[in-house]
């Protein structure tokens, strides 16, 4: 793969998973495949941060500041990296050896970009305008990439004889919970025993158009629950303490949830809207990969998708995302 934003997300998705050293390799092979992808510095210094090792972070972080002098987030990593050095030199006087440094949060390195805005930003595919087969080929392997790391870590949730969901709020850094604002939600929950299950359960319900998947919402009668997710409906009846009426999730039961996934936004003001993620700059990229992850989680975590959402179907003919709305990070997972 010589795609960089490839390895560029699989260190990211690495790093949720706390595998450090393959986050950190994986974000180094990025920068080898493209020297100026700043992210790739940013992501291979903070995996090392979180390994404690800082003096090669610190290493990192300024070649990568070498190649984009104003980045934000290499900034603060630098000013977070040079303080956890310091003070563990002043807590250890005199000593050969380096003191143990304790584990500095990846999302306090995280800064929200203040740049102005210019009325005049376009949103664009960073190699232009993608064909179908490009969409559907970064799609998979994206989805492809993530659920096996999911597979994974609900395997070892089962080992380990829990009843918890392999995604929570690690999900999203500091910053981004801001914006997660479902009382209730984003939390571990046990997965209920004895659920009744509506009789049509898992059944097919080929294509829907958004009105359509609105019959099946929190107050529908026949208590069958779905979601779409980047145009994939899953049944999630099986989880009624998430999506019937008393649940955290109930608002956003029979809706489509791609807008929001990618805006980083739990309200259900972000359902429901249609755009073609593929008209978005590099920044949207790592979003866009973001709703893959989140993809492939549902996948996981409630089987194969049922149906598909009608608006999806015609991606390429979707207005562009709207700027105002994305909360813009450095990082998105």
């Amino acid at each position: 793969m010589y795609d960089a934003s490839i390895w560029l997300n699989r260190s990211i998705c690495n790093r949720k998973l706390n595998n450090l050293e393959d986050a950190a390799t994986d974000a180094e092979i990025a920068q080898e495949i493209d020297p100026s992808n700043v992210k790739a510095y940013y992501n291979r210094a903070l995996a090392l941060q979180l390994l404690d090792k800082h003096d090669e972070a610190l290493s990192i972080c300024k070649k990568g500041l070498n190649t984009q002098s104003g980045n934000k987030a290499l900034q603060q990593l630098k000013i977070d990296l040079q303080k956890s050095i310091a003070e563990a030199k002043a807590a250890c006087p005199g000593e050969l050896a380096p003191c143990p440094q304790g584990p500095v949060k990846a999302a306090d390195a995280l800064q929200k970009k203040d740049a102005p805005k210019s009325s005049d930003d376009v949103y664009e595919w960073k190699n232009g305008e993608p064909s179908e087969a490009e969409r559907q080929g970064y799609k998979k392997a994206m989805v492809d990439m993530f659920r096996s790391k999911y597979e994974e870590l609900k395997e070892r949730a089962e080992a380990a004889k829990s009843k918890r969901s392999t995604l929570q709020t690690d999900h999203y850094e500091d910053a981004q919970k801001q914006s997660l604002q479902l009382s209730g939600g984003h939390r571990p929950m046990d997965r209920p025993d004895n659920v009744d299950l509506p009789a049509d359960y898992q059944q097919p319900v080929g294509l829907l158009s958004a009105e359509q998947l609105s019959a099946y919402d929190a107050e529908n009668a026949n208590r069958r629950y779905l979601l779409s997710v980047y145009g994939n409906i899953f049944d999630v009846s099986d989880r009624p303490d998430k999506y019937d009426p008393d649940g955290p999730y109930a608002s956003l039961t029979g809706k489509d949830l791609t807008w929001g996934l990618f805006a980083g936004v739990d309200t259900v003001e972000y359902t429901n809207k249609f755009y073609d993620l593929y008209k978005a700059r590099d920044l949207g990229k790592d979003k866009l990969a973001g709703v893959c992850s989140w993809l492939a989680w549902y996948e996981s975590e409630y089987g194969k998708p049922v149906g598909q959402l009608e608006p999806w179907s015609r991606e390429a003919e979707l207005p562009a995302p709207p700027l105002e709305e994305i909360e813009e990070m450095c990082v998105v997972m």
